[in-house]
């Protein structure tokens, strides 16, 4: 065990070696990981003949997101029936080489069957989905479960909706009952609500909980946690690489050299562009730093005072941050996060009040055509007349604030993602990697506080 949590601290230390240059470290890293992504579809390590055939080309989403030959899926329950062997699926191999997950696109109206013969056919218990059905005003997955008295008639599938809960503000679980030629089975649905497309959740713990829920509805059994978003890569990848570092940890295999670079690198191997974006990559290391973490805090008593001298520090962290409008719902000690206890996010220190530089026309006499140097003159008087900075009630302290609150809510508290409505565009994997990626703060509406002060703070 002490090699498995020396491997965590190096890890640790690594990030707090690289100081404020973080940032620009990761963005370099997940560079590097598109560029490997790309040279391996052009010297063809990873071809995607299957998806490309004319037969096949309508079952997937996005037309640039094609599962690999390599390591895709193949269908052979019902053949019989004339259905082909083809799903956009990949499988990607846990800690222990077994093919532990499998990564697909969300169910299109008529790949339905497809999905529930994967289903079945590979034994899959678990599902865990990262989106809605819609967002933004477009359709992302086709609903492939039931709802409340309404079961669903999918070939020769029959599925029954027998019990669904929230597990916190971010997850919805379901229990379906699953009927096929006579034989029942219960599957398991784990849905995040409020992962927003290409971006990454307002709760690292939520995440963390939502793979620990999922390996205990799993068991010990050897079937696949089926794993899937819109078009199966980004969020996708950020789930299935979270639960196999987790596993790593769990199982102690950490190796002495760990590398969550090595670990994305082998993920797109398996299936394209998993783990998408820069910001979803950072995410990654902000939820594996604290898995780590509170391994070393909880195991030995050597690593209390670990947090203060090693804790990696983020830009991002603001992003981080768990949401005000999400609290995390209390839950029973050792239900959840039973084996790896994850720190809630530190809350923001905020001062009673802020120091607002206060925003004045030039005085009199200081036109364009003034003078040279009356007009610094001018300003040299005004700031003895009237003090340059002024006292302002934080945001949150103000009669207003629960109001202002209530703004650009979805129902149950959700912040309504105000960015607009993009195309349905992914990483092309096959033309080349992208140059750039996305920044935490470009996936949500304009900041509020110090960075950008409501309109009123300047008014004088």
């Amino acid at each position: 065990m002490s090699r498995n949590l020396d491997a965590a601290r190096s890890f640790l230390e690594q990030l707090d070696a690289r100081g404020g240059r973080e940032r620009a470290v990761l963005a370099g890293e997940f560079s590097d990981i598109q560029a490997c992504s790309a040279a391996w579809k052009t010297d063809r390590v990873c071809s995607t003949e299957a998806g490309s055939l004319p037969g096949n080309v309508r079952k997937n989403r996005y037309k640039d997101v094609l599962p690999y030959d390599q390591t895709r899926v193949i269908l052979s329950l019902l053949q019989e029936e004339g259905h082909g062997d083809y799903i956009n699926g990949n499988f990607i191999r846990g800690t222990d080489g077994s093919q532990a997950y499998i990564a697909t696109q969300g169910p299109l109206p008529h790949t339905l069957l497809d999905f529930w013969r994967l289903v079945w056919e590979f034994g899959v218990k678990v599902i865990l989905m990262a989106c809605r059905e819609m967002e933004n005003g477009r359709k992302k997955c086709e609903r492939y479960w039931a709802q409340e008295q309404e079961p669903l008639q999918i070939g020769l599938f029959c599925i029954t909706l027998t019990r669904e809960t929230w597990l916190n503000s971010d997850i919805m679980l379901r229990t379906l009952r699953v009927t096929f030629q006579k034989e029942c089975r219960s599957v398991y649905q784990l849905q995040y609500m409020s992962w927003p497309d290409r971006g990454v959740p307002s709760n690292p713990e939520h995440v963390l909980t939502m793979v620990e829920e999922a390996r205990r509805l799993q068991g010990s059994g050897p079937s696949p946690l089926c794993v899937h978003c819109s078009a199966g890569c980004g969020r996708t990848g950020v789930l299935c690489t979270v639960d196999y570092v987790r596993q790593l940890l769990l199982t102690q295999m950490i190796p002495p050299n760990f590398s969550l670079f090595n670990v994305v690198l082998e993920m797109r191997k398996q299936r394209p562009a998993a783990v998408q974006t820069e910001e979803q990559y950072r995410f990654l290391y902000h939820t594996v730093a604290q898995m780590f973490f509170s391994a070393l805090q909880n195991t030995s008593p050597l690593y209390q005072n670990f947090k203060e001298n090693c804790a990696p520090v983020y830009d991002d962290a603001l992003s981080l941050q768990t949401s005000q409008t999400l609290p995390t719902t209390p839950r029973p000690h050792g239900e959840v996060l039973r084996s790896i206890s994850v720190p809630g996010p530190r809350a923001l220190a905020m001062a009673d009040t802020y120091a607002v530089v206060q925003k004045r026309g030039a005085p009199a006499g200081t036109g364009r055509g003034a003078p040279a140097g009356t007009g610094a003159g001018a300003r040299g008087r005004g700031a003895e007349e009237e003090p340059l900075y002024s006292q302002v009630t934080p945001r949150s302290r103000r009669p207003q604030a629960h109001a202002e609150d209530a703004r650009g809510l979805l129902p149950g508290g959700v912040a309504a993602d105000q960015s607009p409505a993009g195309p349905d565009a992914y990483e092309d994997v096959m033309d080349g990697a992208q140059s750039v990626g996305l920044g935490f703060n470009l996936r949500i509406g304009r900041p509020k506080g110090p960075r950008d002060p409501p309109a009123e703070w300047t008014q004088v």
